[in-house]
């Protein structure tokens, strides 16, 4: 742990890296194989909730911390693959509060920070924090009725481009009034436009899914029909749950009178021949849209809580917590340009350690991605070329700079000995150049 402080903070001196403000979130790294023999001391790769969609796979929990200037990581733990998340805020908080030697700094997480005892210790010890408010909260539920009772106004409080789509504006708007945690902490309601869409897409597309299935359970034609009301029932059971749709979708279901004629006696049936009716019970199933609770979902659609200890105003909470999908890129950085998985170690003390050695990599990969965009701003450049086929990139990513040196070659003349007669190397592009330069990297290096 020590080691990993003074690296830290090594870095953070050289580059004079602001830590007033940072963000929390975890990840799972999926691991393949039995794992029979492991150290009882070391993190433990057991099964547990997998953010990688890999239930069946062993796992640990890859806990990360950076700051809100640069997403630069300051602090990174392994856990065992069935840690919960709520568990995790108060130590790490403490060993943030140990690394910068203040407690002054805003603490940033999703909503599995918002557990009661986890913010009463933080704000008892001088803490600041921001964090949603989970929607199994009683507050929430509260506050949806006072939607659906036309009670809440609405004030503008952001207005920007949208990230996802080009040409919209997402607007964000607060609640009016004064919301409250039962722990007494501020909350805060907004609502984003952009959000809204999103939601209402999600939603139909979950019902429009669910809807497929049910009517497939419904088919006639349908093969391996159950034979019980019972058993159809756990089935549509299971896709609502499946699809979380269980408020929207209205099922009906019941055993209707078939009649079926079979032969009294064997053969080929002719004028004389004698039936016999048969009645089964067969259960049959009715889906359908409740327009009704799906229009007081989509009163809440764009919705979300944010709630605070520190007396920032609306727009700035709101700034500050909208920086957390950048420490999510760097879970990405983790999972695709690193390449975490799959990892070829047997013992779980080395798949700690080599954890540390990732975080080291994300470390200076965030440290490029600063530098370079720092330096772009300094020199009030908008963009450079540094995408295939000479594309300009506002935001350049550690990524495109490992792609446009990854051609580089140097070529070494020996002698018949094996002694170094000359060395040619290849000359730099102007795109090399330019980021050598913004890098403050001497071309030398790759003279």
């Amino acid at each position: 742990m020590r080691s990993r402080q003074r690296v830290v903070l090594a870095a953070v001196r050289a580059y004079a890296v602001d830590l007033s403000q940072l963000h929390q979130d975890t990840t799972s790294v999926k691991l393949t194989g039995a794992y029979a023999q492991q150290h009882h001391r070391a993190v433990q790769r057991v099964r547990g909730y997998s953010k990688d969609h890999r239930p069946d796979l062993r796992q640990l929990v890859y806990e990360l911390s950076v700051t809100r200037d640069g997403a630069i990581p300051v602090l990174f733990k392994a856990h065992d693959g069935n840690h919960t998340d709520d568990t995790l805020h108060w130590d790490n908080w403490q060993m943030l509060r140990g690394i910068l030697g203040r407690s002054d700094f805003l603490y940033v997480a999703d909503c599995k920070l918002c557990v009661s005892p986890t913010l009463l210790n933080l704000d008892r010890s001088q803490g600041r924090f921001i964090t949603v408010a989970p929607r199994t909260r009683g507050e929430v539920e509260d506050f949806q009725h006072k939607v659906e009772a036309s009670l809440v106004r609405w004030e503008k409080v952001m207005a920007k481009r949208s990230s996802r789509k080009q040409g919209r504006i997402d607007l964000y708007e607060v609640a009016s009034g004064l919301y409250q945690l039962q722990e007494g902490f501020r909350l805060y309601w907004f609502r984003s436009s952009e959000k809204a869409r999103r939601d209402w897409d999600e939603r139909e597309e979950k019902i429009a899914s669910a809807m497929d299935q049910l009517r497939a359970l419904a088919d006639p034609v349908r093969k391996r029909k159950p034979k019980k009301e019972q058993t159809l029932r756990k089935q549509a059971e299971a896709i609502l749950a499946r699809f979380a749709v269980r408020g929207w979708i209205k099922v009906d279901i019941a055993s209707v009178e078939v009649e079926k004629f079979r032969q009294v006696t064997r053969g080929r049936s002719s004028a004389d021949t004698m039936y016999r009716k048969l009645v089964h019970w067969v259960p049959r199933i009715n889906c359908s849209r409740d327009e009704n609770a799906i229009a007081r979902a989509e009163l809440m659609d764009g919705t979300f809580p944010l709630t605070t200890n520190t007396e920032l105003d609306a727009a700035a909470l709101l700034r500050a917590y909208k920086y957390q999908p950048n420490l999510e890129k760097r879970h990405a950085l983790l999972k695709s340009v690193l390449r975490v998985a799959p990892i070829f170690l047997k013992k779980n003390q080395r798949i700690e350690a080599l954890m540390f050695v990732y975080f080291l990599a994300q470390l200076v990969c965030a440290l490029i991605e600063r530098q370079l965009r720092d330096t772009m701003r300094e020199r009030g450049l908008t963009h450079i070329q540094i995408l295939p086929e000479d594309r300009p990139s506002a935001n350049p990513t550690t990524e495109q700079v490992i792609r446009v040196f990854n051609s580089r070659a140097r070529h070494l003349l020996l002698s018949k000995n094996g002694n170094l007669v000359q060395a040619f190397s290849e000359p730099l592009s102007p795109i090399q150049e330019q980021v050598l330069s913004l890098l403050s990297i001497s071309p030398s290096v790759y003279a």
